[in-house]
């Protein structure tokens, strides 16, 4: 009664995982295929990563020197507060 409406889902199916193979070789052909890229693409991420601890170091002193700078109007603010 109603294999009428699920007779696409068989080739359907068959399509995917024969699809699904072809991609998987693909990509291990590209990737066996250039290994420069891949060395490319490594120099680039680490170049990246060392640029962002870069990033990250000079932030933390930012937030360093704002905390002290904060500080010291905390402790103005009370001064001049309290000599009233």
């Amino acid at each position: 009664m109603w294999f009428h409406m699920w007779w696409w889902l068989l080739p359907l199916m068959i399509l995917l995982v024969m699809r699904g193979g072809h991609r998987r070789r693909y990509r291990r052909m590209e990737w066996e295929g250039a290994p420069g890229q891949v060395a490319e693409l490594r120099r680039t991420v680490e170049s990246q990563r060392a640029y962002i601890e870069d990033l990250e170091a000079r932030l933390g002193r930012v937030e360093e020197g704002l905390e002290f700078a904060e500080r010291l109007l905390a402790e103005r603010t009370a001064g001049a507060g309290g000599g009233h």
